[in-house]
């Protein structure tokens, strides 16, 4: 049975990076192989993004394996500003000081991550799981290049959204889909199968875990749970939260999890007194569309919960999370045991 192969769109914030070392564990593991990496601006600029997963890479010993292709500098129409401090920091690890510098930006590919993204499905049609924890710039446009490249996809997996109208970013946007709305719009407005999609509330609400289990956590030692403790001290510290939050993470763990349990990938699921072992413990599977005119909804996810246009379901939704096989998860990205 071949191993699935897996290309992460990401904007390498603190949760991307998290959520890319337990993409990196499985495909040590031979779970998957992650054939590329894309970088998109959103939690920092392109140019950052890019040297965040290079540091990733290289610290997993995965850097000359792993193929890195830079992607979109700007949104599609109106470029995103951030309002106020930008929550992982201006460079997205933290701002944190490490003792050497990232790998150098000529290891990158030359190829523009559009074009490689277009090229790569198109060349394992049907074979590809694409994992997005960014904005959907990069997606957006190659949906707009080749027509048919997500229905190509064997299957589709996004953080981003919001089902309630609760925002991180603007009162009712969450980030990733308020940073991009345009795109957004586009890759939803365009999936011939419905998405597996990691809203911001279930985050928020359900999978924040107490700092205490986070420092645990990360006091394994080892490469991954140093950069994680370097370039998560601000933020740890901060506090923000009343709850240590994880996004990115969610959607990776939910990838992961379906792939080594593919019978629970069909529609929706109910799943709370079935196997422990699969983390998608419900889910609701809907049409949903994003907020471009609005004044202060700009970005928001608008589901169709009475059916009143009477779309295809584009969304399968995570609405409920097994939490201790989730920690498992994380425990793995930190470089733990599973």
């Amino acid at each position: 049975m071949s191993v699935p192969k897996v290309i992460i769109d990401t904007d390498a914030g603190l949760d991307d990076a998290l959520a890319i070392l337990m993409a990196l564990a499985a495909h040590k593991k031979k779970q998957i192989e992650v054939i590329a990496i894309t970088t998109v601006q959103g939690n920092t600029t392109v140019d950052n993004t890019n040297n965040n997963v290079l540091r990733i890479l290289e610290t997993t010993d995965l850097l000359e394996e792993i193929p890195v292709y830079a992607g979109c500098s700007k949104a599609l129409v109106h470029p995103w500003k951030h309002i106020g401090e930008p929550f992982h920091g201006h460079d997205g690890f933290g701002d944190a000081e490490h003792s050497k510098q990232p790998p150098p930006l000529s290891i990158l590919q030359k190829e523009h991550a559009v074009w490689a993204l277009t090229n790569l499905v198109k060349k394992y049609s049907g074979k590809i799981i694409l994992t997005a924890l960014g904005p959907l710039t990069n997606i957006a446009l190659a949906t707009r290049l080749d027509s048919t490249f997500l229905s190509s996809l064997a299957d589709f997996y996004v953080m981003g959204g919001n089902t309630t109208g609760e925002g991180n970013v603007t009162m009712s946007g969450e980030f990733n889909f308020a940073c991009d709305p345009e795109a957004a719009k586009v890759v939803l407005d365009e999936v011939s199968k419905p998405i597996y999609l990691t809203p911001w509330e279930i985050c928020l609400y359900q999978t924040g875990l107490p700092y205490a289990l986070r420092q645990e956590m990360g006091s394994v030692k080892c490469p991954e749970a140093e950069l994680m403790n370097i370039i998560e001290a601000r933020v740890n510290a901060g506090r923000a939260f009343k709850k240590w939050i994880t996004c990115d993470q969610l959607a990776m763990a939910w990838m992961l999890n379906n792939v080594t349990n593919p019978q629970n990938m069909n529609g929706e699921a109910k799943n709370k007194d079935c196997n422990p072992d699969i983390l998608a413990l419900a889910t609701k599977t809907c049409y949903a569309t994003v907020e471009l005119q609005g004044s202060i909804t700009r970005g928001q996810m608008v589901i169709d919960h009475i059916d009143i246009m009477k779309k295809p379901s584009n969304l399968i939704v995570l609405t409920e999370v097994n939490i201790p096989l989730y920690q498992r998860y994380l425990r793995q990205a930190f470089g733990g045991k599973f």
